[in-house]
């Protein structure tokens, strides 16, 4: 790590596979919020389907929720490096200004109105009042009053996180730091399995400083040091797995299905605890463990999943990988109009959740097409993407691509 930047020899091209995961983590982030309206435990605030309710969403969004953005954060870090000592300090600003702090800021005041549009005609609906001046005006009002980043915190904190990273390496290879520190963690040889109990025992020991065992919500842009210390944890995790991948990623694939398992099984047992109404009351300090521990299996073993079986060089993969990003920031507001549309008729639920699924996506991924792809709205959300002649890829499509995670 004290190379310079530029000389640094390993990690630093496309890694496809990584790519994906990082895909699947936008894409989970949709079917987490198409699953809210249906759950048991009604969300405060938000919009329920008044025909239908089922605790198999409880279920759903609890399984997502408990390992998707920790993955995030670790592809997030992992990525951090790679581009840092690809291209140095300075570049590095001016492409993580570019792919997250201006699509965040911009996002304030474009993305959110959008997103709080549904709601907002909703109600004028409901309340039976004629649209005029008044209506619409109310209709303004309401959709740019502010509450809070809602999903686009995420790009807010890993700003935030970018930021500490950068300092961090700057600290962490000077010759001072080498001297006081024992930074065998990041300089030399470690075990993979000291890793991962190390960053089992931070996630673990953080997750104390929220007011549950489970990761809250962060709904302001005041920074919550709780937060930036738990997904430190795991944006940290990946900054190491990149130092380390040569020796780590052949343990990840090789133990991939064995870690998804343990995950599944101990998110299983976890979630009963949480949401089945006659699971009996478990000490915070040992629910803590579980859930610790089904983060940890369900992010390692996904990831070896992904490393070891997902040919991320497909072009309909690598599509997916560039859309994703667009369709997780626009993904909400198209949800709630069509949630808040099907939940006027009561019909049979699951074909309820697969319809606003399938409705967000489609529509998300068409305006992708046609609206941001070749635009320079995906100039800055993925970089340049050049128009295929009929029946080929282009090679700007397949070489030379730069992750946006």
């Amino acid at each position: 790590m004290s190379q310079a930047p530029h000389t640094a020899p390993s990690g630093q091209g496309r890694i496809s596979s990584m790519d994906a995961l990082r895909a699947l983590a936008m894409f989970l982030g949709v079917g987490l919020h198409a699953a809210m309206p249906y759950t048991y435990d009604h969300f405060e605030g938000l919009y329920h389907d008044p025909y239908y309710t089922d605790i198999s969403y409880d279920y759903i969004f609890f399984f997502i929720h408990i390992f998707r953005m920790q993955l995030f954060y670790v592809i997030a870090g992992f990525f951090f490096r790679l581009l840092f000592l690809k291209i140095g300090p300075r570049p590095f600003i001016r492409h993580r200004a570019q792919r997250i702090l201006i699509p965040f800021v911009v996002g304030l005041f474009t993305i959110l109105p959008l997103t709080y549009l549904p709601a907002a005609v909703a109600r004028v609906s409901e309340a039976g009042l004629p649209w005029n001046g008044a209506t619409v005006s109310a209709v303004l009002k309401d959709i740019f009053t502010w509450r809070g980043p809602l999903h686009l915190w995420f790009l807010y904190y890993l700003s935030i996180l970018y930021a500490v990273g950068l300092v961090a390496y700057k600290v962490i290879g000077s010759d001072a730091a080498k001297r006081l520190l024992p930074l065998k963690f990041f300089h030399g040889d470690f075990s993979p399995g000291g890793i991962l109990v190390l960053m089992a025992c931070g996630s673990y020991v953080s997750l104390w400083m929220f007011s549950s065992p489970f990761v809250e919500y962060a709904p302001g842009l005041m920074p919550k040091v709780s937060f930036l210390t738990y997904y430190g944890i795991f944006f940290l995790a990946g900054w190491v797995l990149h130092h380390h991948m040569r020796r780590i990623f052949p343990l990840l694939k090789r133990y991939a299905l064995p870690f998804t398992l343990a995950g599944v099984v101990v998110g299983s047992v976890v979630g009963w605890v949480k949401i089945a109404p006659e699971a009996p009351e478990v000490n915070r300090a040992l629910l803590q463990a579980g859930v610790t521990t089904a983060t940890i299996c369900l992010v390692t073993g996904v990831a070896g999943v992904f490393l070891r079986w997902v040919n991320a060089e497909r072009p309909a993969v690598r599509y997916l990988s560039d859309a994703s990003y667009w369709v997780y920031l626009v993904h909400v507001g198209l949800l709630g109009a069509v949630q808040m549309y099907i939940g006027r008729f009561d019909f049979w639920g699951p074909a309820k959740y697969a319809i606003a699924l399938g409705v967000t996506i489609a529509v998300s991924l068409a305006t992708y097409q046609w609206w941001v792809r070749y635009t320079k709205i995906g100039f800055y959300l993925h970089g340049p993407r050049k128009r295929p002649a009929v029946g080929s890829l282009p090679k700007s499509d397949v070489h030379g691509r730069q992750p946006a995670t």
